[in-house]
C-alpha cells in the first residue's frame, strides 16, 4: 500500500491491466461514438468486482463526455432528449439500487449477457432500429436508465432508438452525446448517494482517464483511415469474446 496524491492504493499488476483495457475501450468509443463500457465493465468486473467496475467506468466517462457535451447541447433537439433524460432521473437510481441488492456473481452474469445482447444490437443496428418507434422515448429512457444504474451500459439502447428516428446524422450525434453526458452525470450522483464511489475508485479513475482519452484519439484516427464495416466487425467480435470470457470465469 502506497500513498499517491493523497490516495492510499495498492499498486499491482491489475492496475496496469486496467489501463490497457481502458485504452482499448477508448478506441471503441473513438471509433463508434459509444460502447466503451461494453469492454471496461465486464473486464474490470473480473479484476475488482461489478460494483467497482461500473463505478470506474462512470467516472472515466466524465472527461470524454465533457469534451463532447458543449457542442452537443447547442445542436440537440429538446423534444427528443428531454423525455429520455426525465426517465434517466427516475430509473438510474433504481438500477443502482438493484446493483446493491443483487449478488455480485449474478451481476457479472447479467453484465456478460447484456454485452452479448448489445453486440447483437450493434451488429444489426440498421435492422433493429426499425423496431423502435419515435413514440417509445419514455420506455427506452426507463430501460436505459435501469440498465445504466445496474451495468453502466446504456449507450446501445438509446443510440439505436435515436437512429430509428431517421434524422440528420449531425442531429442524431448531438442527441446521443447529450444523453450520454446526462446519463453519466446522473450516474455519478446516484453512485455517490448510494456510497458506491470509494477513494480507491476515484484514484483508479484518475489514473485511467488519460488512457481512455488516448484511446478515443486513436479510435478517431482509425475511423478515418480504415473501412468502417471491417473494423466495426473486429470490434464487435472482440467485445463478444470479452463477454464470453467473463461469463465463463463467473459460472465455471
Amino acid at each position: 500500500m502506497v500513498t499517491i496524491a493523497g490516495f492510499d492504493v495498492e499498486l499491482d499488476t491489475s492496475l496496469y491491466i486496467m489501463m490497457v483495457i481502458v485504452y482499448l475501450a477508448g478506441i471503441i468509443r473513438g471509433f463508434t461514438g459509444f460502447g466503451s463500457a461494453l469492454l471496461t465493465v465486464p473486464a474490470l468486473a473480473v479484476l475488482y468486482g461489478p460494483v467497482q467496475a461500473v463505478a470506474i467506468e462512470i467516472l472515466i466517462e466524465i472527461p470524454v463526455s465533457l469534451g463532447l457535451l458543449p457542442l452537443a447541447l447547442h445542436e440537440a433537439e429538446r423534444k427528443t432528449v428531454l423525455p429520455m433524460l426525465g426517465m434517466f432521473v427516475l430509473f438510474v437510481p433504481f438500477g443502482t439500487f438493484m446493483l446493491t441488492l443483487i449478488n455480485p456473481e449474478m451481476v457479472k452474469v447479467i453484465i456478460s449477457l447484456f454485452v452479448l445482447f448489445s453486440v447483437g444490437v450493434m451488429s444489426q443496428q440498421s435492422r433493429v432500429a426499425s423496431l423502435f418507434s419515435p413514440k417509445a422515448n419514455f420506455l427506452v429512457g426507463a430501460v436505459s436508465g435501469t440498465t445504466q444504474g445496474l451495468t453502466g451500459m446504456a449507450g446501445p439502447l438509446f443510440a439505436t432508438a435515436l437512429l430509428a428516428r431517421g434524422e440528420e446524422s449531425s442531429l442524431t450525434r448531438a442527441n446521443i452525446s447529450t444523453l450520454a453526458g446526462g446519463i453519466i452525470g446522473l450516474s455519478v450522483v446516484s453512485f455517490w448517494a448510494f456510497g458506491l464511489i470509494t477513494t480507491q475508485t476515484v484514484f483508479y479513475a484518475i489514473v485511467a482517464s488519460p488512457a481512455i482519452l488516448l484511446g478515443v484519439w486513436t479510435g478517431s484516427i482509425l475511423f478515418r483511415k480504415f473501412s468502417h464495416r471491417n473494423f466495426r466487425a473486429v470490434i464487435l467480435c472482440f467485445l463478444a469474446f470479452s463477454a464470453l470470457v467473463t461469463l465463463y470465469q463467473t459460472i465455471a
